[in-house]
């Protein structure tokens, strides 16, 4: 009797602990997935803006702005090294590969040309038989009477029509490209324009190189012919020399319609010879060329293109090449069942200009650490910092996508190509935070004092919802200065459409672009991690994921409210 109630009551003990471990068993497990389901906080979020750090920019951009990358030029083995370290660093981070085949690489081709020389030969014209005045060959061995300064891949022929300096400013009554018609001339213009002479403002000084070239483009031109200021004209087409024989005027090959162009730009941009230039407006010498020059400063209201009795032929000799290029797409997924299917995408470009031209110290490496160092470096920032709140359970409730671009330097190539060839639809693409150049300060705010600012392009120039979102998150992060000097479609630098966001507009995204103006390094070898203000940086970037946040999870997307800027970007579809 003893032995059986001992092992009844021994039965009665295993019941029991047996009934605590499958209750324990099943509050652990609703507590797992209790833990196993991310808030999708705003507030949560908002404090890994943090995560930001000086010291993780600085570290990654001395190495990828270093020597070693030779400036990152678009279908270079640099590039490729660029890429790659992008890779490896979005993979360390746990961020999903969203390229071709499993990779991080969007993979595209670019047509191109290697220009080995271009002959140039002018002729007089007129009802008398024509007559060659002057023919010259430019290449790596030779300097001509003209040097190409960009563009001119295709074979171009056309009067010359001189036009002062070739501006027209209804504000100060100056119409130098009025008189006749420029399409199909190549206009010669001074190089120089006097924006304000003896304290006096003759022509506006928005009313730039810049502008000057797109206003003659317009009007149908077949090239500019600069006349530049001094005795250096030897010494100028030296330094060109060294670009013959390299590869130039890169297109998108899915692009190209098989009509033999090469791409890029085609018509031409050259400098001429002060002599010969003298020589075609009947003047004896440059002596007498500077003279006139100054002449037509006093007189610059009165004076009207006028047509020469010239011609000049531009011959290019080329040969085709094809490019290899690549994006790297990272892709972090968001929370929200319903909404995670949409996107916010981060962009920069990761190109630069490679190998060129020594500045004075002999330094030949265009590192970049600005252009676009600075913005690649501050999304791999943004990147751990969503990365390091999700380890922490705290997520956004839509997706985001990391896309560092190349060929951004050869015509926004690469942001063009994912906007044909979108990973994620563009209609679930809800915004686009573009990012180029935020890591120095242009004269106007040195000048002030002001650091902490960035320029705002886009915005409610095509999305007064983003511009509140952005207006928003900045209160919560960065509180730089939200600058809209440049945030306007008549803007003559044009900055709406010179960076990768251009690509996303146009597709009817909403996008913002942050950066913080031209300085005196850009494009030059001398734009070098040392010059960076990294503090200036972190503010901007936490910003940047502030945005990112606070667009993600808003309840409604932002649209598209200004037509005038898609009305803008309609001939480039």
């Amino acid at each position: 009797m003893m032995k059986l109630r001992i092992q009844a009551s021994l039965l009665v003990v295993a019941l029991i602990l047996a009934s605590c471990t499958g209750a324990e068993t099943s509050t652990q497990s609703q507590n797992q997935d209790t833990e196993s389901q991310p808030t999708t906080s705003t507030d949560a979020l908002l404090k890994y803006q943090d995560v930001v750090s000086v010291d993780y920019m600085e570290d990654h951009l001395t190495i990828f702005a270093s020597d070693s990358m030779k400036g990152r030029e678009t279908g270079t083995p640099a590039e490729g090294m660029a890429a790659d370290y992008l890779a490896r660093e979005y993979e360390q981070l746990g961020l999903q590969p969203m390229g071709d085949n499993g990779t991080y690489f969007q993979n595209f081709n670019l047509n191109a040309t290697k220009t080995d020389s271009i002959v140039f030969s002018l002729y007089t014209t007129g009802e008398a038989q024509q007559e060659l005045v002057d023919k010259s060959t430019a290449s790596k061995n030779s300097i001509a009477n003209l040097t190409r300064q960009f563009g001119g891949s295709d074979s171009l022929q056309g009067q010359v029509v001189f036009a002062g300096f070739g501006v027209n400013d209804p504000a100060h009554n100056i119409s130098n490209l009025s008189g006749t018609s420029l399409k199909g001339k190549w206009v010669m213009v001074f190089q120089d324009i006097p924006h304000v002479v003896d304290g006096d403002t003759l022509i506006s000084p928005s009313i730039g190189a810049r502008a000057r070239f797109q206003s003659i483009m317009q009007q149908g031109a077949t090239g500019i012919l600069l006349i530049p200021s001094g005795d250096n004209y030897e010494t100028m087409a030296k330094e060109m020399q060294s670009g013959y024989g390299d590869i130039d005027n890169m297109s998108l090959a899915y692009r190209d319609s098989g009509s033999g162009s090469s791409g890029g730009f085609s018509r031409g941009y050259n400098v001429i010879n002060p002599q010969l230039a003298a020589q075609i407006l009947e003047l004896t010498s440059t002596t007498e060329l500077d003279n006139y020059q100054q002449k037509l400063v006093k007189e610059i209201s009165d004076f009207k293109a006028k047509p020469l009795n010239y011609e000049l032929s531009h011959i290019p000799y080329t040969s085709k090449e094809t490019i290899s290029s690549k994006n790297v797409l990272a892709f972090y997924e968001g929370a929200d069942p319903e909404l995670k299917d949409e996107v916010v995408v981060m962009t920069s470009h990761y190109d630069h200009v490679g190998v060129g031209e020594p500045d004075s110290t002999g330094d030949r490496i265009y590192n970049g650490a600005d252009d676009d160092g600075s913005g690649t470096v501050g999304l791999l920032n943004i990147a751990k910092a969503f990365t390091e709140a999700g380890k922490n359970g705290v997520k956004p409730k839509r997706s985001i996508l990391f896309l560092n671009v190349s060929a951004e330097e050869k015509g926004l190539l690469g942001s063009r190509y994912y906007s044909d060839h979108a990973v994620f639809p563009m209609e679930k693409t809800v915004a686009n935070i573009n990012t180029d150049m935020i890591g120095r300060i242009d004269a106007e705010h040195k000048k002030s004092g002001v650091e902490e600012y960035a320029y705002i392009i886009g915005s409610e120039i095509i999305s007064s919802d983003l511009d509140s979102l952005v207006k928003a998150a900045n209160a919560r992060s960065g509180q730089i200065e939200l600058n809209k000097r440049y945030n306007d479609l008549n803007d003559p630098n044009q900055f709406y459409r010179r960076s990768d966001h251009w690509h996303f507009g146009r597709k009817r995204v909403p996008f913002v672009f942050f950066f913080t103006g031209i300085h005196e390094d850009y494009h030059r070898p001398s734009d070098e991690v040392h010059k960076i203000r990294f503090d200036k940086m972190a503010t901007i970037i936490r910003t940047m994921y502030a945005s990112a946040v606070m667009v993600s999870n808003a309840d409604q997307p932002p649209v598209v409210d200004n037509e005038e800027f898609i009305e803008i970007t309609a001939t480039d579809n």
